[in-house]
């Protein structure tokens, strides 16, 4: 009876004390209270949902297309190195000075989990995947979000149909081991024989030896005028493109 007098005291004491200092009784948790388990659910309640990412539809079998489920999505629009580029209309003109070049309108530069609908195709930008395809010359499809984020670095695309001569599939393989950022990939959704892309810009072409081939080289390789981050790196990413690509077999 006595200990429970002294306990009494005690407590009577403490509440005296915090309402002295002005207290609400609050108090920080100690090692005990945090061991503690949490309240089991209400019965009848359920868990808050959670918010996930939608499912990628089926990619054919294109370079990078087993990436979406790993990758996080982050917003890189404070990362661009500046405003994105003016495409008012996606009229075919002469931009940078080339007839023929057509601006294509570009939504963002988000980095998504998901499929994109662009607008084009190829496509020239907006949202893509969280890491970049590897530059280099590919012999099949590659995943259109992960080319996306390789223009945003400065790459230059370079698609192909697979009617085009053996000749014309030999020299773009060249020519994409001679660039740290030219990317080559056949794509047979394209109306042109070859088409190039840039961010945001793209150059339909019927021949390879078109001045305007190398012409849009020289203006949107690397360090262009309308990608986001010019000059980022274009390899150490996805996709391993044969080390000899001159030498692999063409078809046709």
């Amino acid at each position: 009876m006595e200990m429970l007098r002294r306990r009494a005291s005690t407590l009577v004491a403490s509440i005296l004390l915090v309402a002295a200092c002005g207290g609400n009784g609050a108090s920080e948790p100690t090692a005990e209270s945090a061991a503690q388990p949490p309240p089991a659910p209400v019965e009848g309640s359920e868990p808050p949902a959670e918010t996930v990412d939608e499912p990628r539809a089926g990619s054919g079998g294109r370079v990078g297309s087993d990436l979406a489920d790993v990758l996080p999505t982050v917003s890189t629009m404070a990362e661009s190195a500046g405003p994105l580029p003016e495409t008012p209309d996606g009229s075919a003109g002469s931009p940078e000075g080339i007839d023929g070049v057509v601006a294509v309108p570009v939504t963002g530069v988000d980095h998504v989990r998901h499929d994109v609908e662009y607008p084009t195709s190829p496509p020239a930008g907006g949202p893509h995947l969280g890491v970049w395809l590897n530059c280099g010359f590919y012999t099949v499809p590659v995943l259109d979000e992960l080319a996306v984020h390789s223009l945003e670095h400065g790459a230059v695309w370079v698609t192909y149909r697979s009617d085009v001569a053996p000749e014309v599939r030999r020299r773009l393989a060249v020519l994409a081991t001679e660039s740290s950022h030219v990317l080559v990939s056949p794509y047979e959704e394209q109306e042109s024989p070859l088409v190039l892309t840039a961010w945001a810009r793209q150059l339909p072409l019927d021949a390879l030896d078109d001045p305007r081939f190398d012409r849009f080289l020289d203006v949107y390789l690397f360090d262009g005028p309308t990608a986001p981050e010019p000059g980022a790196a274009c390899s150490g990413a996805v996709g391993v493109p044969p080390e000899h690509p001159e030498a692999v077999p063409q078809q046709g």
